[in-house]
């Protein structure tokens, strides 16, 4: 696996947009001007939307288009994540689960570049306070029918995978706050005396569900970013977001619902559309306490995403807040 520069210059760009126009439109399709704007926020990778205005099949008006590329820095990157959205798109989990997820347009390998069908949208906390319970029950709705979906990446997820990394995590975070080691100790031993197996079958995962992969398409759900997409426990799909969704209400009151609300409303309704599972509530909570833990360390250790003085002092700080609603976790759940 080669590392790959993770930009386009100009002309490199430009050749990739009019190769891809007349893989789709003809080889008449003409490219007339592009315009790049970057992301600021979505997903891991270096993401930007282009705008295109091009002729296509002898039509005398230019017609606009807009794609999203990319950036992969793995030369085999790409062509996973595009035959896994290609499989889903050939399902037909986006009518039965009410959501819609990037289409393919082209995958460019050799520069790490994954072409897709630019999706527009409310943001999560737009949406719910627009639309008030519907979202959440569209999110239960959805996710239970993704996680049916027939595609099968590589790689399985487990819960023992997932604890070895928490009991590296909490060692480091009784290191940095030894008047909560005690009680972060005792919460481990919990984990692991509670420690899950795989259900009989690994379903299909996003792998990294949270607010901001999720956006309200004219009464639909669109989710997006399935680069860490893998196979395992439905419960960590639903433990990832609803500590995210924990978070978002601790960050921002009064931007959202309950949570309390939020996280019955989402469970509700996936347990309706999802096979019969008795576990499954109990699974949840055990991964909700282990995202919550990893989203602790994440705060308190990184200095990658946000390296300014004061934006690191706002995210210990929030892990701090974090760490104080553990015990409170921990007994609701």
């Amino acid at each position: 696996m080669n590392s790959l520069p993770f930009m386009l210059g100009s002309d490199e760009t430009q050749a990739v947009l009019s190769s891809t126009l007349r893989q789709i439109h003809g080889t008449d399709a003409r490219l007339e001007g592009w315009t790049a704007h970057p992301f600021l926020k979505r997903g891991k990778r270096r993401t930007t939307r282009y705008d295109l205005d091009a002729r296509a099949g002898g039509e005398p008006h230019i017609r606009h288009f807009q794609w999203v590329g990319k950036f992969y820095e793995r030369n085999d990157d790409a062509p996973k994540v595009a035959t896994v959205l290609r499989e889903l798109a050939a399902t037909d989990c986006g009518a039965r689960g009410g959501f819609v997820v990037p289409r393919v347009v082209a995958c460019h390998d050799p520069c790490g570049l994954l072409l897709l069908t630019y999706e527009t949208g409310e943001s999560f906390s737009k949406a719910t306070a627009r639309n008030g319970p519907s979202v959440p029950a569209a999110i239960g709705r959805a996710l239970a029918v993704l996680h049916a979906a027939p595609v099968t990446p590589d790689g399985i997820t487990g819960p023992a995978a997932v604890l070895g990394e928490v009991r590296r995590r909490i060692a480091d975070l009784c290191a940095r706050f030894p008047a909560t080691a005690a009680a972060l100790r005792r919460l481990l031993i919990g984990l692991e005396r509670q420690a899950w197996t795989m259900p009989a079958t690994s379903s299909f995962l996003h792998g990294d569900l949270g607010p901001s992969q999720l956006l309200w398409q004219q009464g639909r759900l669109v989710v997006l970013d399935f680069d860490d997409c893998t196979r395992g426990d439905p419960a960590m799909d639903l433990g990832n977001l609803l500590t995210q969704l924990r978070r978002l209400t601790l960050r921002k009151p009064g931007k959202l619902p309950d949570f309390a609300f939020l996280r019955r409303s989402i469970l509700d309704a996936y347990q309706r559309w999802s096979s019969h599972d008795p576990g499954l509530a109990e699974r949840v909570s055990w991964y909700e306490q282990i995202v919550l833990l990893q989203k602790i360390h994440v705060l308190e250790f990184d200095r990658t995403r946000h390296p300014e003085a004061e934006a690191i002092g706002r995210r210990q700080a929030e892990a701090v807040r974090l760490l104080e609603e553990l015990p409170a976790l921990v007994e609701t759940n």
